[in-house]
């Protein structure tokens, strides 16, 4: 499934207010094998733990991939996105023209330290008043910096989510490597329950499993996610609808 299908797909929902904000909420990840859009977010209420846990051998494509969607689905002043990774791919993001992000490239773990700062005076911010965009907060591969994940703990990223969890239009995604912390037989723990795991097989398909009240996982359902030839494709395709071409 290419992303251009996918946008158009979740356009079209669009028409129904109603469908259409359950589908800004919940966070459209793909399309299951009856071609129903699979959701990260099941349940509802301004502030709870938000957090798409993505894990396999693609999982920055796919958060690259998720956070175009995002950017469909809602306008520039309706949404923010932080970058925290080691990854320059996600510096291709800012050629988007609807999109509000700030992706600063990070190399070392004092870099890191700084960039949580930042978010904390961020979120204070936000708390003197109302009105304030959605913030997408997306870490991936914090864990390959020099110095972090030394007990295989995922402390830098669990120091990141303590800050902004429970925080009112916040959402976390992560793109981590369970199979090196201790998380890997117990991944709902760091999941967080209510939450989901996406788990990338390859390019275009990943199962996507959720936390149960026990932090037990479920069953996980098969998904197509969007991909396409070209990261590049899809931001020409998505600069000429907002231009109206």
């Amino acid at each position: 499934m290419r992303s251009e299908e996918f946008i158009t797909k979740i356009s079209q929902l669009s028409k129904d207010n109603d469908k259409f904000e359950e589908l800004r909420k919940g966070i459209p990840l793909g399309t299951d094998a009856a071609d129903n859009i699979v959701l990260s977010q099941r349940r509802q209420g301004p502030i709870v733990f938000r957090h798409t846990c993505v894990t396999g051998v693609k999982r920055t494509s796919f958060i690259r991939r998720l956070m175009i969607t995002l950017s469909c689905l809602y306008e520039k002043d309706e949404a923010c996105f932080l970058v925290l990774s080691p990854r320059a791919e996600y510096g291709e993001l800012l050629r988007l023209k609807n999109i509000d992000a700030t992706v600063p490239y990070l190399s070392t773990k004092e870099e890191l330290a700084q960039a949580k700062d930042t978010i904390s005076e961020l979120l204070r911010m936000r708390e003197t008043g109302k009105g304030y965009p959605r913030l997408f907060v997306i870490l991936d591969g914090l864990d390959e910096l020099d110095g972090c994940n030394a007990n295989g703990d995922f402390e830098e990223y669990r120091e990141i989510i303590d800050i902004v969890s429970r925080k009112e239009d916040v959402h976390i995604i992560c793109g981590v490597d369970l199979m090196k912390s201790v998380f890997s037989g117990y991944p709902g723990t760091f999941v967080g329950i209510g939450n989901c795991l996406v788990s990338t097989r390859e390019e275009g398909k990943a199962d996507v499993t959720y936390v149960g009240d026990d932090t037990l996982m479920s069953l996980p359902t098969p998904m197509d996610f969007p991909d396409a030839p070209s990261f590049t494709e899809t931001i020409i395709f998505l600069n000429s609808l907002q231009k109206g071409e």
